[in-house]
């Protein structure tokens, strides 16, 4: 990419040798060129081109001047054309898989390759664009030049988001240039990767006086005045662009901008002006077919028209056609143009437009209806919208843009009906669809609201509670209202629950809205789905057994229809769903409705206390299987057919989705090493199928709280790091910031305790998704408040946990998290009698639970008997810190019976403990304990403690995650593979290279490794 002729590059020295050095740093995957319309971004980056080495394979794309509403994926398309004219189609057919979702975007791929897969969705799409990026990458260098990203649609933000995560691998350089002031809803995504390490920005600023003076001195050819340079200088302010329109008749300076960039023209012959103005209108690109065909010129005559304008730099040529020197002439000359000019070339546009989509692409519809629109025929537009979102692929946010632009002018036309046969509803729906497969949340919602407020306007927009479904349903006066049916109603809600559900607001009641629209008869996979997402929706308030009918009832379903990745979830959610409810099936079920309607904390006759009291009979109901002693057991066959089933689908984001919720029951059940394989077995399914970032962050929760539980707190820590933390959606960082809080308490860290409880309170805020967490939260500060010996406060805080109905029922709902609360009643003077007495209707199915129970029956009790007993269960779930505390109150206990010999033995296993986990309030507890008893410790075999915050330093300040990183770096292996041997982000492993790096002193990765066999730190380490 060049620009002949163009002013000299000056003031820029700095900037090129940042972006050669960033071409050459393993570390550098993305550089974003910032900078005000005219500051030569792109000149700038012309100049860096050149400079790369010859065999670098240049890839240039630019974002289209329609804005963010324009073309989806606009300049990626552009690169991956320019790819195919580069290597051809044949050489990057080899870097596809069969049947690509890139077949969509380059048909004439499929020729070699075969059409795009039915089931190619834009995830499918971004990791083939990665893996063709990273293998041109293993033969020679490639930079990807992206321009003018402030116009760049929601799709290719996206796309670009991806790429910077995922694309680490030295080799490939993605360089994007973009004007702050009109980033727009870029900013947000600028100012996420200025945080990332890996992605250096380059702000340009305007050249000074003497930079200003450099410049005119190239333009003439000879040293400008002093007079003129000032002057010059402060009529352009620095920009290069306007010195060097300034610089075209120095002794003429235009009084207004627009005169300034007219000034280009200035001189240009007749036939020149009428092609440039042409030109103008069919904004850039310019392609040569079109202009050719709408121009009154013979083509002799527009030959010699176009090398005026490429001669005078206002036109540059690509590889089909033009594009204009800078946007800020182009749109100069086009608003120069008379209203009535524009409308007539728009006009003659689409008509040329109109004769070319006889063989119609989506691209060429969109540009047919963006010319017809600014001519000011609708109804042409519409129809040439219509026809392009048909065009386009099913699943695509270009396909959303569309139809959302349908609806627009829909409303604009009279009769839209005769123009395009397809109700306004219709319409929605389809949105909706699009919406929910690309995750377009808040589109979606608001395209649902608009649905559902023509079909069911008694309660469909407003979503009230209580409501009659279908009250309304057809008194809509749109064509097509009447025939829609009660399906595709319940669908509408479902999708509607489904997008809410993201939000972290819930589904509210469109699920059973849904479900009461598909009657059990009904049983199809539209019943199915709602099924499977009423199950997922009420396993996480707590509702078990209503969970675990509904997975039940959609199993059924899927498995008379054959939908393999229907009956994965479903056998998940069964699984999930099902050990939960025998928990409940171990508790009489007027023990729980007692307990919790006691003292009007829940009304017997209230949908919270009559859904309790009827939870043990439903739970037998669901049927035998539910009620075995060993409800995990019961759950880990569901699950195991729900791999099979999930295998036999072949997508691998139902393997990860059953991971993940195999790995929350397995961490609930105290089976925490099978809970980390299920963590990694998930995380390994979301890398190879690109989904990491969306489906890391809860199995990084399960992974941390099992290895907590082991007692592994270092590497419970170094599950994520600082950058990794800052990325987790709120609800798993608060999880996360709770699980690190009771390792800091445990160490004796209070202070950061109360930080991270602090910061807890704020992150879950008002959510009603949160039940379990808030209860967390309340355990936690309550220990908090028991280490600073303030009982009251302590007893205060559970009284007011059962002040609300909802507190109480939450209890109920979530026992695993109740337990703690539970014992810690047990321990406090003044605590809620109610508390107290659901220690004896509270479930305990797993040996978690079983191991809570025996702790409260103890601190009841106060017998060493009942605490041996307390051991004896921590001891079966392998929680080592647990086991400590419990062998203190027993050596406490024994000591008070006057049981020496087993008093000195659980006190010298708990310092043991205690000193090996870094516990220090524990350890000295221990201590304080055998000396007021006169109880000799001496035997214990315990090591000096870790440091406080248990976290050991590496060799040369190498944590040992970084040793683990630099290991495998010695081994050869890029950051996507020591991403997917440590279970992290490419992103992150990048980050961790950078660090050792630092602390070694070294340059590279080589000297790195050349460092490490120097030194010996390659023994072998601990992985996580």
């Amino acid at each position: 990419m060049s620009y002949p002729g163009s002013s000299a590059l000056v003031g820029r020295a700095a900037e090129v040798s940042a972006l050669v050095a960033a071409a050459g740093d393993p570390d550098t995957h993305a550089v974003l060129v910032a900078g005000e319309a005219g500051i030569g971004k792109s000149r700038l980056v012309a100049e860096f081109t050149e400079r790369l080495d010859p065999e670098t394979l240049v890839l240039i794309g630019r974002c289209p001047e329609l804005g963010t509403g324009g073309l989806a994926f606009a300049p990626f398309l552009a690169v991956l054309r320019g790819l195919v004219r580069q290597l051809g189609v044949e050489a990057v057919a080899e870097l596809l898989p069969p049947r690509p979702a890139l077949a969509n975007w380059l048909p004439q791929l499929a020729v070699h390759t075969g059409g795009a897969a039915a089931e190619a969705d834009r995830i499918r799409l971004f990791g083939e664009i990665l893996t063709v990026l990273e293998q041109l990458a293993l033969n020679r260098p490639v930079a990807v030049i992206l321009e003018d990203l402030h116009w760049a649609d929601d799709a290719s933000r996206d796309l670009l988001t991806f790429l910077t995560a995922n694309l680490t691998d030295a080799g490939t350089l993605l360089v994007g240039t973009y004007r702050p002031g009109e980033a727009g809803p870029l900013r947000g995504l600028v100012a996420e990767l200025r945080r990332n390490p890996g992605v250096r920005v380059l702000d340009l600023h305007p050249l000074t006086r003497h930079e200003v003076g450099r410049q005119l001195a190239a333009l003439l050819g000879r040293e400008p005045e002093p007079r003129l340079i000032t002057t010059v200088f402060d009529r352009s302010g620095g920009n290069p662009l306007f010195v060097e329109a300034l610089g075209q008749a120095p002794d003429e300076v235009p009084a207004d901008l627009t005169d300034l960039l007219l000034g280009f023209q200035a001189g240009l012959s007749a036939h020149a002006h009428t092609t440039v103005r042409l030109a103008a209108v069919i904004g850039s690109p310019i392609r040569h077919d079109l202009l050719s065909a709408a121009i009154d010129l013979p083509p002799g005559e527009l030959h010699t028209a176009l090398r005026e304008l490429v001669d005078r730099h206002l036109l540059l040529p690509t590889d089909t056609g033009y594009e204009f020197r800078h946007v800020l002439i182009r749109q100069a000359i086009h608003d120069d143009l008379l209203p009535v000019e524009r409308t007539r070339l728009h006009t003659r546009l689409a008509d040329v437009l109109r004769a070319e989509t006889l063989l119609p692409t989506a691209d060429l519809l969109a540009e047919l209806a963006h010319h017809a629109q600014a001519a000011g025929d609708l109804p042409q537009a519409l129809i040439a919208t219509w026809s392009a979102a048909a065009a386009a692929p099913a699943v695509h946010p270009e396909r959303l843009r569309l139809l959302e632009q349908i609806l627009s002018l829909r409303d604009r036309v009279q009769n839209p009906e005769l123009l395009v046969r397809t109700a306004k509803i219709d319409i929605l729906e389809q949105i909706v669809e699009v919406a929910v497969a690309i995750g377009a949340t808040e589109r979606g919602i608001a395209a649902a609201d608009a649905a559902l407020a023509i079909l069911d306007p008694g309660g469909g927009a407003s979503n009230r509670t209580g409501e009659t479904v279908g009250e309304s349903r057809t008194a809509g006066h749109e064509p097509g209202v009447a025939g829609f049916g009660s399906e595709r109603l319940a669908r509408l809600y479902r999708w509607r629950a489904y997008l809410r559900g993201t939000t972290g607001a819930g589904p509210g009641e469109d699920l059973a809205r849904a479900l009461a629209l598909l009657p059990e008869e009904s049983a199809g996979a539209e019943r199915a789905e709602a099924l499977v997402q009423s199950a997922s929706a009420r396993i996480f308030r707590g509702d078990a057994v209503g969970s675990a009918a509904d997975a039940r009832a959609a199993l059924a379903i899927a498995q008379r229809l054959g939908a393999d990745a229907l009956v994965a979830r479903a056998h998940a959610h069964l699984g999930l769903a099902g050990a939960a409810a025998s928990e409940v099936a171990a508790a009489p079920a007027a023990g729980i409705a007692g307990a919790a309607a006691a003292d009007g904390a829940v009304s017997a006759d209230s949908p919270v206390g009559e859904g309790l009291a009827t939870v043990a009979a439903a739970s037998v109901g669901e049927g035998a299987e539910v009620t075995r002693p060993n409800g995990t057991d019961w759950a880990l066959a569901h699950f195991a057919q729900a791999h099979r089933a999930a295998a036999a689908a072949g997508d691998a984001r139902i393997v990860v989705d059953v991971a993940t919720w195999e790995s929350a029951l397995l961490v609930g059940a105290g089976r925490y090493e099978a809970a980390i394989a299920a963590v990694r077995q998930g995380l390994r399914a979301a890398h190879e199928s690109f989904r990491f970032t969306e489906s890391a962050p809860i199995l990084f929760v399960k992974w941390a709280q099992a290895l907590a539980a082991l007692g592994r707190w270092d590497e419970a820590r170094g599950v994520v790091d600082e950058t990794q933390f800052e990325e987790l959606p709120p609800l798993s960082r608060a999880a996360m910031r709770l699980c690190f809080a009771r390792i800091s308490l445990a160490e004796g860290d209070s202070g950061a305790a109360r930080e991270a409880a602090d910061e807890v309170g704020r992150l879950l805020g008002d959510s009603p998704w949160a039940a379990q967490y808030r209860l967390e939260l309340v355990a936690l500060n309550c220990a908090l408040a028991l280490e600073a010996a303030e009982e009251e406060r302590v007893a205060a805080a559970l009284a007011d946990l059962l002040s609300d109905a909802v507190g109480a029922a939450s209890l109920y709902a979530h026992p695993h998290e109740a337990w703690p609360l539970v014992v810690l009643a047990a321990r406090t003077a003044g605590a809620p009698a109610e508390l107290l007495a659901m220690g004896d209707s509270l479930p305990t199915a797993s040996p978690v639970d079983a191991a809570q129970r025996a702790v409260f029956t103890a601190h009841l009790a106060g017998s060493a008997a009942r605490w041996a007993d307390a051991v004896t269960a921590w001891r079966a779930v392998e929680r080592p810190y647990d086991i400590a505390t419990s062998l203190l109150a027993l050596a406490e206990s024994a000591a008070a019976e006057g049981n020496r010999v087993e008093s000195g033995a659980a006190l010298r296993e708990s310092i043991d403990i205690a000193t090996r986990l870094g516990a220090v309030p524990l350890r000295d507890a221990a201590r304080t304990v055998s000396e007021r008893a006169r109880i000799s410790v001496d035997g214990s075999t315990a090591q000096p403690s870790k440091p406080q915050g248990g976290s050991a330093s590496g060799r040369f300040g190498l944590t040992p995650r970084e040793l683990d990183v630099l290991r495998l770096v010695a081994k050869g292996l890029s950051n996507r593979g020591l991403a997917a041997e440590l279970f992290i982000s490419a992103n992150t492993a990048g980050v961790h290279v950078s660090r050792i790096l630092t602390k070694l002193g070294v340059a590279s990765r080589t000297e790195a490794a050349a460092f490490a066999h120097e030194h010996g730190l390659l023994g072998s380490g601990d992985n996580d």
